[in-house]
């Protein structure tokens, strides 16, 4: 299966093949401060199932070892990866041209979760980051 997406202003397209590893809602301070939401659903792919169609987006390092892509022309946020290994690529859900089709598993980093956000759709939540396995 191929999945599309991009930004809000069409200037940035890309393909992912397949389906993601795991798609999770993350409420850690990073993801809050440059998505400028309560929290961001991530859709994580194999680094070599995704590509850039059209245009180039605009990257900085959030912290060390890891950095994300956005719109320079809209802001819309694209993609987040870690620098060392870079094996797979976290692709923000809702960029994609058909984000109801993804199915999040659960909320990870809720140690941060904003007090008025109350979770009621009964995913695990995780103090960081889940258990890999």
């Amino acid at each position: 299966m191929t999945r599309e997406g991009g930004c809000f202003c069409k200037a940035i397209r890309y393909r992912a093949e397949g389906d993601p590893r795991v798609v999770t809602h993350c409420h850690c301070l990073h993801c809050r401060g440059t998505s400028g939401a309560a929290f961001i659903t991530w859709s994580e792919f194999p680094s070599e199932r995704f590509e850039w169609t059209k245009g180039k987006p605009e990257s900085f390092e959030s912290r060390p070892g890891i950095t994300r892509t956005f719109c320079g022309r809209c802001g819309t946020p694209l993609t987040y990866r870690g620098t060392s290994g870079g094996r797979t690529i976290d692709v923000t859900t809702c960029s994609f041209d058909r984000p109801e089709t993804f199915e999040p598993r659960d909320h990870i980093w809720c140690r941060s979760l904003l007090p008025w956000v109350h979770l009621e759709d009964g995913l695990p939540q995780y103090p960081v980051k889940r258990a890999e396995g």
